[in-house]
């Protein structure tokens, strides 16, 4: 596996309007999450912006959401208990999101590195969030979702994609899988949304269970740096 990642979803307090959502976390909650960096505990972190656009069919499930590249579970779990959590960024969540926070960690591979870098930076991002059909064990949903059965969720060429599947010790998770891809601009996107295959991953997906979230990507610290795949 490439990494280990701690994927969340956060929606915004009904008193915030987005921007002024995105506008306390990228200030004032990242200040409290860099002094977890510092601390030693997050080796990456991401924060994803939601966008005021919509794909059609497809239910909007957050207004943004982090990911913080961690050494291991353990490392997590000391997160949770540190002095920098519990007087920081812990508290400082009730200050603009609205419980509850849907969170899991994932093992992330990479799909399909960026075939343009210059273009990432004003890249759109789509995360897709599914839940793994009943047929399917977890286990062989991990395997099998990361190694890319089904191909992409939608038609076209993104600029980057990855998938993410949650590790085996998170018995009761919100969700089995993420899958990221990077577009050049929207109506790309909504072109590539539209011609997809509503079959693609079915034989690993839920059918009910597609949710996701149109972002700009904003990098707080540059995650490591992975084997690829």
């Amino acid at each position: 596996m490439d990494a280990l990642k701690v994927v969340s979803f956060l929606n915004r307090r009904a008193d915030f309007s987005l921007p002024a959502f995105s506008e306390y976390w990228r200030t004032i909650h990242r200040a409290h999450a860099l002094t977890l960096v510092e601390a030693g505990f997050m080796q990456g972190y991401v924060q994803n912006h939601a966008v005021a656009a919509e794909l059609d069919g497809l239910p909007a499930m957050a207004d943004g959401s982090p990911e913080l590249w961690i050494d291991g579970i353990d490392t997590l779990e000391r997160l949770i208990g540190s002095r920098e959590y519990q007087e920081g960024a812990g508290p400082d969540e009730a200050n603009f999101v609205t419980p509850p926070v849907l969170a899991c960690v994932t093992h992330e591979r990479i799909v399909q590195e960026a075939r343009e870098p210059s273009a990432m930076p004003g890249a759109i991002k789509l995360m897709l969030v599914v839940s793994r059909d009943h047929q399917a064990s977890a286990a062989d949903f991990r395997e099998r979702w990361l190694r890319g059965d089904g191909g992409p969720l939608l038609a076209g060429r993104p600029l980057r994609l990855t998938r993410q599947a949650v590790v085996e010790t998170a018995a009761s998770a919100a969700f089995d899988g993420v899958e990221c891809s990077w577009w050049p601009d929207l109506e790309t996107l909504r072109e590539a949304w539209q011609r997809r295959d509503p079959a693609a991953g079915r034989a690993l997906v839920a059918g009910d269970s597609l949710r996701g979230l149109l972002v700009r990507e904003e990098v707080v610290v540059p995650p490591p740096r992975p084997g690829g795949g």
